[in-house]
């Protein structure tokens, strides 16, 4: 049976354009060079340049997507923060308790910090830096406690310690990740992993153990 145009231009609304696509395609493909080019050179050592040499886009049609690196850096941040929101819910759904999910959660912290570098640090000091104060950071930071207060509370009072709140113990798992990334930010001795593992086995030990069906 043929569509009617009300089928037809609903369908126009859910289904992205051919421009649309090309320009999903395009900031892709720029994003995941930077990441690249930030990774093993540096962002300082990175030039637009090179980031257009490699990519192979012309400079004009770049800066007309991202004027400048720093609006890179800026959409890489986003990128940063949603993968990391990604795997705080994914750790919520996996889980069967409390106690669960924030092991799930800082297993996955945990095996992001061990791909981390040197270079990535710079990275990483780059995206707070470049977002400080931006109305990104403050999406961003809103979205990332949203995801944890989540996890927290789905699974109830009974499963937290004695007299502490949901909001309050979500707390204490957000400035955990705000901590250990910021240390290792600005301190070149700081072995990440080591205290990701460490904090993250000082929380759960703090929530009870129960059985799950």
């Amino acid at each position: 049976m043929p569509k009617s145009s009300s089928d037809l231009s609903q369908g126009d609304e859910t289904t992205p354009s051919r421009v649309d696509r090309r320009v999903q395609e395009f900031r892709a493909r720029v994003l995941e060079t930077a990441e690249t080019l930030f990774a093993e050179r540096g962002v300082e050592a990175t030039k637009v340049d090179d980031i257009c040499e490699a990519a192979d886009v012309a400079k004009r049609t770049l800066c007309n997507h991202f004027p400048t690196k720093a609006h890179i850096v800026q959409a890489l941040s986003r990128e940063a923060v949603s993968r990391l929101v990604a795997l705080v819910d994914d750790a919520r759904e996996s889980g069967r308790s409390s106690r669960e999910r924030v092991q799930l959660l800082f297993k996955g912290l945990l095996a992001r910090t061990s791909e981390l570098g040197p270079v990535h640090r710079e990275s990483v000091g780059a995206f707070f830096q470049v977002a400080h104060g931006t109305s990104d950071a403050a999406e961003g930071e809103v979205r990332l406690s949203a995801a944890v207060h989540a996890l927290i509370e789905v699974g109830g009072p009974g499963e937290l310690p004695p007299n502490i709140k949901a909001e309050t113990f979500a707390e204490l798992v957000l400035g955990a990740i705000y901590s250990t990334t910021l240390e290792w930010v600005h301190r070149d001795d700081y072995d990440i992993e080591t205290r990701t593992a460490e904090i993250g086995a000082f929380l759960v030990s703090l929530l009870p153990a129960r059985e799950v069906e």
